[in-house]
């Protein structure tokens, strides 16, 4: 689908923004980087093609190479929500557990979906599914990528994964 709006318009940033989202959650995560830093080339003010840069890199397991994107995050939730991704990656706990918990402090009444995902890299399947239930009671509509999110991937042999899809109506 966005393939095709960037054949149609090449020079549309935002196409290729949505085409580099889209394949790096479909595990296609070099492409992704790759048509991510074309958005960015074509458009340098683009918003959240940053974040999504940047958890690109945290997922490839290049940490060190988020951080400068993660800078470059407008939002401030975001932000924060990047940093616990990558200073946990990199092995610096304490900085992580700080982005968490000002995330989880400033802003639990709209991002329990993001905070669900850090637990859920962390490997904290517990909290993640906690977090989670939050979301679904919040109509947070990053649940939308439950089933996709390469960050939730550690709760997927885990049963209460299979009666979260059914209750999100989304196929197991």
């Amino acid at each position: 689908m966005f393939r095709g709006a960037v054949d149609l318009d090449p020079l549309n940033a935002d196409s290729w923004l949505l085409l580099g989202f889209t394949e790096s959650l479909t595990d296609q995560l070099d492409k992704g980087a790759e048509d991510l830093k074309r958005a960015l080339e074509l458009d340098p003010d683009l918003g959240d093609v940053h974040y999504f840069l940047s958890e690109v890199y945290i997922i490839k397991g290049k940490p060190l190479d988020a951080l400068p994107e993660i800078e470059r995050v407008q939002e401030d939730d975001l932000r924060l929500h990047q940093y616990a991704l990558a200073y946990y990656a990199l092995g610096r706990k304490r900085e992580a557990d700080a982005a968490l918990n000002e995330l989880t402090a400033k802003y639990q009444a709209v991002e329990a979906y993001n905070i669900a995902t850090i637990y859920g890299f962390r490997n904290e399947s517990d909290k993640a599914f906690e977090w989670l239930g939050r979301a679904y009671a919040q109509h947070n509509t990053g649940l939308m990528e439950t089933k996709v999110d390469p960050l939730l991937k550690s709760l997927h042999n885990d049963p209460r994964y299979a009666t979260l899809l059914k209750k999100l109506n989304l196929p197991n």
